[in-house]
């Protein structure tokens, strides 16, 4: 599985990302004098209860001890120290690891992030070697949604040399709305989820040469999709279908250098990412009756540069002033054509450089250690101020200014700001329309279900994002070896936030006119979806939580102790509010305004997850609940609102390692083998949607809004 959210620096450009998710080692080298104590430490044994099997599966298992106090960002990662690559972090196996390292925010800042997330290091295991393989089927309960994949992978690590080689393949198979008993003219011919499959080969070569750690790194990647959106009569007789088909391919060369330079640590790294995108979609029929295919290319390369200075810059009585300048330049060209039936090609191109500098510093305050103001315990602040330059659009200023606090120990106070502008991407501004026909979505203007042909891609007219953020927070512990508690309030503004048009109601239609098209009889036949800038969101929210560790028993020579793991986690949503543009009332998604196909936003989301893990065998439960949500279309003559019922859904992954029983343990064959079994939406949970009525309109029926429903995974893994 691909990393599905991996850090960048703050004003970094979104495309497309060039270094890999966050991790962190206890003292990064060179970065700092003495050793930053990590917040909290787990060894082999701890992983080993979790039941993962890459460092994907392992960051997100962390995700209840890596919550920072100041946001919800997932943590920087380094490997044994250093920014880790996303190739290597996809390949390396989970048993490479020899310890790993949560750290303090403040870390984060000193590689070039913002000072809101925390990082994760993975430090690996000197000597290793292993071929892990897997295989995994999985299927709905109430059939289709199959899915078949396997990898292999190739792991050495000798001392700072390290070489890995991956391939996967996975497909899931496409579901049609006839699965899932939709009574509709052609739901043989829809499909409510497409035949997707992905390929991807991949291999990166670490080692220090002369004292530099060097890493390269590549990857190739092809995903193909299909789908299909409905039938149509041809004059030959018979009828085809509307076969909508995508294929995106994405190749990746980086490369990057990291040594010392007296007390700093110097950075360098380098990458270069081309992906080609294709697309081919039936959209109806002529005037004679044949079949109209609409076709789109596109291309992007990017290439980046970037070169990085961290260490201490001044002392203070409280202590060092740690600070980390940078400075890159980056290309991005972007291509993209257009063949839509009965018009001329038409092609567009953009070329875009953006040449970026930042400064972030830690300042240290006050230090009972120094004995410099000693009652406010430890102290500081810190600073991160970046400048893009992006051609076409000007300078992007981005900054934020922070408190970090401890009072006494086990108890972190921190309150950040941040204001954070953001360029739109080549690919937001110049990807080509893709039409697609007969999507189904409900038209809260006249109260029905409609299918629409709809237009997505590209708006060249988009500006850049200002993102503000204010929050203040709090973190206890740890307490019991690994227990922590964690809140923070956080205050959003963004303006001219770019994303797609809220759903369909009386005010959204009268900001953006030009973006539907009703018939004679006022049904809606047509919705343009590529991308808008808003004029500004509001968000205000509380999130709080625990994660709380409990070992029981003895833990065997070598293997994992016995222990039960638990976590919740709230957020609470105080304010949630769009002004789409100016002099159109303001959406207000907490009291009756549609956030997306679920509803308005819920007051409050609760995620939970409890781990078991005895002797080889081990359970993890993860739940979510949110609040029921009610709709309204804000125009007083139409339908009652709609109803969203309050939903709570719970995932269950069962493991058992081979090698732990007493029955297998003795056997060549069970070393390194797992099996497991994970089951989602357990209890086969949807969301029940109903009108004034009691009606459930046929937008929100639960086969559109949960396709697959239930679904089980079984996974046989061997590491040789």
């Amino acid at each position: 599985m691909l990393l599905s959210a991996m850090a960048t620096p703050s004003g970094a450009q979104d495309a497309p990302l060039l270094q890999a998710p966050d991790v962190t080692v206890t003292a990064p080298r060179g970065l700092t004098s003495g050793a930053i104590a990590p917040l909290l430490q787990l060894t082999p044994a701890d992983l080993e209860s979790y039941g993962v099997d890459t460092l994907t599966d392992l960051v997100d298992a962390l995700k209840p001890m890596t919550r920072s106090s100041r946001s919800d960002q997932t943590p920087v990662v380094l490997i044994n120290g250093h920014l880790a690559g996303t190739v290597e972090f996809d390949n390396l196996p989970r048993e490479a690891i020899e310890r790993v390292e949560v750290l303090p925010e403040s870390v984060a800042l000193q590689y070039g992030f913002s000072e809101n997330q925390r990082v994760l290091n993975f430090v690996l295991r000197e000597h290793y070697r292993a071929v892990p393989t897997r295989l995994t089927e999985s299927g709905a309960t109430e059939g289709g949604d199959r899915t078949t994949a396997a990898d292999a992978s190739l792991v050495r690590l000798e001392d700072e040399a390290r070489v890995t080689l991956l391939g996967s393949y996975w497909r899931n198979a496409w579901l049609r709305e006839s699965d899932r008993n939709i009574e509709q003219p052609n739901s043989y011919d829809r499909t409510l989820q497409p035949d997707k499959s992905e390929t991807k080969i991949a291999a990166t070569i670490s080692r220090s040469i002369l004292g530099v750690s060097s890493s390269l790194e590549s990857s190739w990647d092809v995903i193909d999709t299909q789908a299909l959106q409905g039938a149509v009569d041809l004059a030959s007789g018979g009828s085809d279908s509307l076969r909508q088909d995508a294929r995106q391919s994405t190749a990746r060369l980086a490369a990057q250098l990291t040594g010392q330079l007296g007390r700093f640590v110097w950075g360098a790294t380098a990458s270069y990412v081309r992906i080609g995108s294709n697309s081919s979609g039936g959209i109806g029929l002529d005037e004679t009756g044949h079949l109209l295919i609409d076709r789109t290319d596109s291309a992007l390369n990017a290439g980046n540069l970037q070169f990085s200075l961290s260490g201490p810059v001044a002392s203070l009585p409280a202590g060092l002033v740690i600070a980390n300048a940078k400075v890159g330049l980056a290309y991005q060209g972007f291509e993209s054509e257009d063949a839509y039936p009965g018009n001329p090609l038409s092609s567009s191109n953009l070329v875009r450089t953006v040449r970026s500098g930042s400064f972030n510093a830690s300042v240290p305050i006050a230090d009972r250690g120094h004995e410099v103001l000693p009652a406010l315990g430890e102290l500081s602040a810190t600073v991160n101020v970046t400048l893009d330059e992006v051609s076409n659009i000007g300078p992007l200023w981005s900054q934020s200014y922070g408190l970090d606090w401890i009072p006494i120990s086990r108890v972190h106070v921190d309150a950040i700001f941040t204001d954070h502008r953001t360029a739109p991407t080549v690919q937001q501004l110049l990807a080509p329309p893709v039409v697609t026909p007969n999507v189904e979505m409900y038209d809260f203007v006249a109260g029905q279900t409609v299918f629409v042909t709809n237009i997505s891609g590209g708006a060249a007219n988009l500006r850049p994002t200002d993102d503000k953020v204010a929050s203040i927070g709090l973190a206890l512990g740890p307490f019991f070896d690994k227990t922590t508690f964690s809140a923070h309030y956080e205050q959003n503004r963004i303006r001219n936030a770019i994303g797609l048009l809220p759903p369909l109601t009386p005010d959204v239609e009268l900001a953006f006119p030009e973006r539907f098209i009703r018939d004679a009889d006022g049904t809606l036949i047509e919705v343009d979806d590529r991308s808008v800038n808003l004029q500004s969101q509001t968000q205000n929210d509380l999130k709080w939580g625990f994660n709380a560790w409990f070992p029981f028993g003895s833990a065997p020579p070598g293997g994992s102790p016995d222990r039960l793991e638990f976590s919740a986690f709230d957020t609470w949503y105080l304010r949630d509010q769009v002004l789409i543009r100016d002099g159109i009332p303001t959406l207000d998604l907490l009291n009756g305004a549609p956030s997306d196909v679920a509803g308005g936003q819920p007051r409050h989301r609760i995620d939970l997850r409890g781990v078991f893990y005895k002797s080889g065998f081990g359970t993890v439960l993860s739940g979510t609940w949110r609040s029921a949500t009610s709709v309204t279309s804000g125009d007083p003559t139409a339908q009652d609102s709609l109803s969203f019922s309050a939903l709570a859904t719970m995932d269950s992954r069962m493991f058992v390692d081979l090698a732990r029983l007493p029955a297998t343990r003795a056997h060549s064959w069970a070393k390194g083998m797992r099996a497991s079994l994970v089951i989602l939406n357990v209890f086969d949970r949807r969301q029940t949607v109903v009108d004034g009525t009691g009606v459930t309109p046929l937008a929100f029926a639960p086969g559109y809004l949960d396709p697959p429903g239930r679904t089980v995974w079984i996974t046989l893994r061997k590491v040789f």
